[in-house]
């Protein structure tokens, strides 16, 4: 009897210490998820031109299209690319720096992209995890312990958003303050309030858990989120336009948030891992072609960040572990269907999306509260 409370004992012990101990799933209760698109829907290599422009006849077409948006709905400013099959790049940035000092955008001026920068931070993600440097069933009490349900939350329910814990931009005292917060401080308004639902069980939009994928990426790479993007994503392919934003940083070639033809006052470089990237259109659309043909993960990899789509807040919108799906047969009627990743705040506006019918690749990012996702949608269809 001894012996087996002895082995009983140390059973415990080892489970209790598993660092990646399994704990039972909770069952999903939330709307249905999308089928996971075809794995034939990735680029085909052979049809993209990365080193050329598209024609002369082409360019017309997208910068008379582009100049009308602007003028139809009085944008300010506007950074636009599009990567076309068998036809080459097009881009174009307009509009003003900040319109009250009247400074221009020009070719060096770099946009704020929100939460698009979760693509960038899933990538890192599965990077390390293809290095068996993380599972995407380690739970978060490996690094935080402290956090409500951190046993059975895992890195799978941070990228997917079915991890529960609260959004710290829900905070009312948060949400209206122009105060700079420390990714600590952000953190700490978070797990001041009670986790939403058990892990696994809903889907809700959450900025903190992004904001805990950086820092845990930080802890493993042992140096900061700007350097793990720059050395990972920025400089293999030669983006030299997307960085990640130091704290309280504000360069002096972004293009500002206005409203009403006044500059609005944001914190750019918040939240660390969930909207703190800026870059031109041209690189988000290169970044997002390297990762769509393998040149970031395995496409098996990339394919498989869809394979559980969570349905969002807006008809038609889909969320996968780190990666959106647009349904616009559910959106406006029509057979389009695009995988990326929208964002923005009050004043600022961005997409970065794949339309998986024709293969064009398309970033748009402006500096109002103006659609992003519609403008880029017009632009597809002028083609």
């Amino acid at each position: 009897m001894f012996c087996k409370r002895i082995t009983l004992f140390y059973c415990m012990l080892f489970f209790v210490g598993c660092k990646d101990a399994l704990v039972k799933p909770i069952r999903y209760k939330g709307g249905d998820l999308h089928p996971q698109p075809s794995k034939y829907i990735f680029p085909d290599t052979s049809n993209y031109r990365l080193h050329q422009q598209v024609s002369s006849v082409v360019k017309t077409i997208l910068d008379r299209e582009a100049k009308d948006i602007m003028g139809r709905q009085a944008i300010t400013g506007l950074s636009a690319a599009m990567f076309i099959p068998n036809q080459g790049i097009w881009q174009i940035d307009t509009g003003f720096i900040s319109k009250p000092n009247n400074v221009l955008i020009d070719h060096l001026s770099v946009f704020y992209w929100a939460s698009v920068a979760k693509l960038v931070t899933s990538t890192v993600v599965y990077q390390l995890v293809a290095e068996q440097k993380l599972k995407l069933s380690s739970p978060l009490q490996n690094w935080y312990p402290n956090i409500q349900n951190s046993n059975q939350i895992t890195i799978e329910h941070l990228l997917n958003h079915t991890n529960g814990i609260y959004s710290f931009n829900s905070d009312s005292s948060l949400h209206f303050s122009q105060q700079l917060h420390s990714p600590t401080e952000l953190l700490n308004i978070a797990l001041s309030k009670e986790s939403l639902f058990q892990p696994g069980e809903y889907w809700a939009y959450t900025n903190t858990g992004y904001l805990l994928l950086a820092l845990i990426v930080e802890q493993i790479e042992n140096k900061s989120f700007q350097e793990i993007v720059k050395d990972r994503i920025a400089r293999p392919e030669q983006l030299s336009s997307l960085r990640v934003l130091n704290l309280g940083e504000l360069p002096n070639n972004l293009a500002l948030a206005h409203y009403n033809n006044t500059t609005i006052t944001t914190e750019y470089s918040v939240p660390l891992g969930a909207g703190n990237i800026v870059a031109n259109s041209k690189d988000m659309v290169l970044f997002f072609y390297a990762l769509l043909v393998g040149k970031y993960l395995p496409i098996e990899t990339v394919h498989g960040m869809l394979a559980n789509l969570y349905p969002m807040f807006n008809d038609g919108m889909y969320y996968g572990n780190g990666i959106m799906l647009y349904d616009f047969d559910k959106i406006n009627g029509s057979s389009q269907e695009w995988i990326g990743h929208s964002g923005g705040t009050e004043n600022y506006k961005a997409v970065l999306a794949y339309d998986t019918n024709t293969g064009v690749i398309c970033a748009v990012s402006v500096n109002q509260n103006i659609s992003a996702e519609a403008i880029a949608f017009i632009l597809m269809k002028a083609l």
